[in-house]
């Protein structure tokens, strides 16, 4: 608690709000001066108030300081995912601490922000965000992918298990949002695309900045209904197309939790080629990347969205589920997490 910002103070506050970070902490002291505490305290810069540390001192120097203050929240960078595909241009990290390693039961959440840099005509899948065992040949060897199909305006949610080609299972969830009928309707609404496909020239709804945040969550179910998909804060309702492939195959090929996985944003990171591409016309940017171990609810989503606005998501109501948080505020470096990305080759840090 902050010393208050009007009003009478007194040193023993003063003292309690720079040795408790509690104004009102309640703690007696015998001796104490303005002189000695400008003198023996380390102000914290991050508070909105700082007392002048130069003599003659004055109580109301004291007014509003915060002595456990946190920095203001930054958002004036992201990574920019150049459209050269392959290793050597590549946003990457090996989770080598399975904080990451979600398996087929369990709940999670993934968001990001994005600002599409593709032309339309792209005839082919942009990886957004791809999980996989390191060093397998199978993208969905214990994977999780979250990929936009532009020939078809659909994105696509896949999680499952390949460890080899005749044990493949997977659960599929997929949103179509050009149409205004029946089970595509609500993913219509949420885009607001219209008729036309989502590219640089087609964004639909977007926050500041021209982002739109997605965010998939999934229930503690192993089945393509458990995935949601939301278009920042809006739901886009039960996915119209939905696979449960290889059901049988689960019992002896259960996603692993210890595997080191493979995490690529903007293409997948572990071949070179085009087998993934990126973009046909600019770079398409990412932003405030967020993993929790839960499935945010509904108006979760809506608090993190922050009505187009990045919020510090380390301030969100669920962030004791906040399991991984990067910024990109002028590096990879993860804010929550022992896991930073590799931003490789023509990849690089952008001005939002």
């Amino acid at each position: 608690m902050a010393v208050p910002s009007s009003g009478t103070i007194s040193l023993a506050g003063i003292k309690n709000e720079v040795d408790e970070d509690n104004y009102n902490a309640g703690e007696e002291y015998t001796s104490i001066s303005l002189t000695t505490l400008a003198a023996e305290t380390t102000f914290n810069t991050n508070s909105d108030s700082v007392p002048n540390s130069s003599t003659p001192h004055g109580m109301s120097e004291w007014y509003g300081y915060d002595h456990d203050a946190a920095a203001s929240f930054t958002d004036t960078k992201a990574v920019s995912k150049t459209i050269t595909t392959g290793v050597s241009n590549a946003i990457t990290f090996t989770d080598t601490d399975d904080t990451f390693n979600f398996t087929e039961n369990e709940a999670w959440t993934i968001s990001f922000w994005i600002k599409a840099g593709w032309a339309s005509n792209l005839n082919t899948n942009i990886h957004f965000i791809v999980g996989h065992k390191s060093g397998t040949s199978y993208q969905l060897e214990d994977g999780i992918k979250i990929l936009y199909n532009e020939s078809n305006n659909r994105l696509s949610i896949r999680y499952g298990n390949k460890p080899n080609g005749s044990t493949t299972w997977y659960k599929d969830a997929q949103w179509l949002f050009h149409s205004n009928s029946g089970a595509y309707a609500a993913g219509y609404a949420a885009a607001g695309l219209g008729s036309t496909y989502w590219s640089a020239s087609n964004r639909g709804y977007v926050g500041n900045n021209n982002y739109t945040m997605i965010t998939i969550t999934k229930a503690a179910t192993n089945i393509a209904s458990s995935l949601k998909l939301y278009w920042n804060a809006n739901a886009a309702g039960s996915a119209p197309i939905q696979t449960n492939a290889g059901t049988a195959k689960i019992a002896a090929n259960p996603m692993s939790a210890t595997d080191n996985r493979l995490w690529s944003l903007g293409s997948r990171g572990d071949y070179n080629g085009n087998q993934d591409k990126a973009g046909n016309s600019t770079a398409t940017v990412y932003n405030d990347v967020t993993m929790w171990s839960k499935e945010l609810s509904a108006s979760e989503v809506t608090s993190l969205y922050n009505s187009g606005s990045p919020m510090d998501a380390e301030t969100h109501s669920a962030q004791s589920n906040l399991i991984g948080y990067w910024k990109f505020e002028g590096n990879g470096n993860a804010t929550r997490s022992n896991d930073n990305f590799t931003i490789a080759g023509g990849s690089a840090i952008v001005n939002k």
